[in-house]
């Protein structure tokens, strides 16, 4: 295994994502360490997932469940695909075994105007909630990022930072939404703009907790860190921006990947601008042959 964790198949992404995918393949170690990846079929693949697909209670917490069966199972592809390469197996089992369904969701909640409003009136500006809500916003970032930004980010009016997912080094501009809540702020970390009480960066945990109780402090039970920056793509949408501009805006890389986030834009507002648009086309054509049309005489009675 230590093989695979120091090959540049595993090494892709940021830090984020490396460590995501070690505990991923470390929960399969735990219990098939002492077994040879040759022995793996696809049948033995499958009755793994099929356990993991099946949600439990540990530590207090809900684990498992089909996402986390199809996670486990992109993974475990790479893995055996790795051993693959080695010449330890000729086959990759993983590939021969059928995927495990999922049911479809639309995901995070993405916030409306109204959430974002409801929570600015709660949370005002000079707050560590009201900073959080507008870093998310105006960068579009996960939370594990944006705890971490901090005054050596800011240069020349920009934003530069490399996603703890991605690791790609990004430049977004530091909006005046973003600049006014920082330099409200009375009290700021060295290293990071929010801070604990303690005046300590959050740890990852420790911000998407504090986030969960912002939010319910300003009536949103529904809302997490996560619909900020589906929120920012579904703005990005409905101002008419580009696939390529709003996967630069957010670091996405793939297109099916905006389509997700931007899932929430207001069908409304861009069906009625459309149809608008299309009607006004239409009558100005039909106006224009209406011009050349000679008048018609009137219909003689009886």
């Amino acid at each position: 295994m230590a093989r695979y964790y120091g090959s540049g198949n595993f090494n892709r992404g940021g830090a984020d994502d490396q460590r995501r995918r070690r505990l991923l393949i470390e929960s399969f170690r735990v219990e098939f360490a002492n077994d040879l990846v040759a022995n793996f079929g696809w049948q033995h693949i499958e009755a793994i997932l099929a356990k993991r697909s099946q949600k439990t209670e540990k530590g207090g917490r809900t684990v498992g469940g089909p996402f986390a069966a199809q996670s486990l199972r992109k993974q475990l592809r790479r893995l055996f695909a790795y051993a693959k390469r080695l010449e330890w197996i000729s086959s990759n089992p993983v590939e021969e075994a059928e995927h495990t369904a999922a049911p479809k969701t639309a995901g995070f909640y993405s916030w409306t105007e109204a959430d974002i409003a409801q929570y600015q009136a709660r949370h005002g500006l000079g707050t560590r909630a009201r900073l959080a809500l507008e870093i998310m916003l105006w960068t579009g970032q996960r939370r594990g990022d944006t705890r971490l930004f901090g005054p050596q980010h800011l240069k020349e009016g920009l934003i530069n930072f490399r996603p703890g997912k991605t690791g790609r080094e990004m430049w977004v501009p530091a909006a005046p939404q973003l600049t006014e809540a920082i330099a409200a702020m009375q009290r700021v970390g060295f290293k990071t703009f929010l801070v604990t009480e303690a005046g300590n960066p959050f740890s990852r945990a420790g911000f998407g907790n504090k986030m969960r109780e912002w939010c319910d402090e300003a009536g949103l039970p529904q809302c997490t860190a996560h619909g900020l920056r589906k929120a920012m793509a579904r703005r990005l949408a409905e101002e008419g921006e580009s696939q390529q501009a709003i996967k630069a805006a957010g670091d996405w890389k793939g297109d099916a990947e905006v389509t997700t986030y931007t899932a929430g834009a207001d069908q409304k507002r861009l069906a009625t601008g459309a149809l608008t648009r299309l009607s006004n086309s239409f009558l100005a054509n039909r106006g224009g042959e209406l011009a050349k049309t000679k008048p018609q005489p009137p219909e003689k009675k009886g």
